[in-house]
């Protein structure tokens, strides 16, 4: 028999919790058919994270759905660092109080805030809102970005920025959103379809790979005198290049527009063997070259 060569990805995106209470129209994390199923409990949460770090993982990124939502993450994140991986989640900021980022902040390294546009009306149209606001067609998302950002800040923590560049806020100028916010890192990525998650509603939102460059460009000039790091990804960048796990603990990848799921979760079979199973759909390669690995560790905040 053959053996496989397993090569373990140093960061991985667990989308720990499949429901959100937004509604964002180019959503490519949807995970309609997880939301009905039971959330896996602390302890079991505690053992795939213990199964990462053994493997090699070096840094975990917690995300959803919206992961603030899930009722064992403070947990989960202060068993990640207690591991000794880098901990960082992306969220839409649902519940996030000046308590809970104090609270949190020896634990958590990295705050990861997406945010789409410089105004609630642009939000609004791509349903970067909850869901009572998505009726009205509203949103009230960037104020409370923005506070947290300061709180976030102030606290001293490494601070991420997310925008998906979309149809709707292609012409939109995020300068002074950005600078406000002042994150280590500006991800920009160019919205994407994956088939059976965003597929049928998404069509609309879509930009050309010219649309979105003149989008980079124009952002990277205007913020050339700061120290930003802005950090473009459009879909060709994103396309297997990033390992992921989802809230049942099945590992999977983002292989030629759809994705590809171990047969089995890291609960039953362990994170190797789940990996062994879908790594033809990450290339290392490619990760590197999109700027996957950073200096994550020296470039975080300093614990106050």
């Amino acid at each position: 028999m053959m053996a496989i060569n397993i090569t373990i990805p140093k960061a991985v995106n667990w989308h720990c919790e499949a429901f959100c209470n937004y509604r964002c129209e180019f959503c490519y994390a949807g995970f309609e058919t997880q939301r009905k199923q039971p959330k896996i409990g602390l302890e079991q949460g505690q053992e795939i994270i213990q199964d990462l770090a053994i493997a090699g993982v070096e840094k975990i990124n917690f995300v959803g759905g919206e992961p603030m939502l899930h009722p064992h993450l403070d947990e989960w994140i202060k068993e990640s660092k207690r591991c000794g991986m880098v901990t960082s989640i992306v969220s839409n900021g649902t519940n996030m109080t000046k308590q809970w980022l104090t609270e949190m902040r020896p634990h958590l390294d990295w705050l990861g805030l997406s945010v789409d546009a410089s105004n609630d009306q642009i939000h609004a149209i791509m349903g970067r809102a909850n869901a009572s606001e998505f009726k009205r067609g509203e949103s009230s998302h960037l104020d409370r970005a923005l506070n947290i950002a300061s709180m976030a800040n102030a606290l001293g923590y490494g601070i991420k920025l997310n925008t998906v560049v979309t149809s709707a806020n292609v012409l939109d100028d995020m300068t002074d959103v950005v600078k406000n916010i002042n994150p280590t890192r500006w991800k920009i990525f160019q919205v994407l379809k994956i088939d059976g998650e965003n597929d049928g509603r998404v069509e609309a939102l879509l930009v050309s790979n010219n649309q979105f460059e003149n989008y980079v460009s124009y952002h990277k000039e205007s913020l050339k005198s700061s120290s930003i790091d802005v950090v473009p990804e459009n879909n060709d960048a994103m396309l297997g290049t990033y390992a992921m796990i989802d809230a049942q603990g099945k590992v999977y990848t983002n292989k030629e527009g759809r994705y590809l799921y171990s047969s089995e979760t890291i609960l039953e079979s362990g994170f190797v063997s789940c990996w062994s199973e879908v790594q033809s759909g990450f290339s290392h390669e490619a990760f590197d070259a999109r700027g996957g690995e950073w200096d994550w560790e020296t470039s975080m905040g300093v614990v106050l």
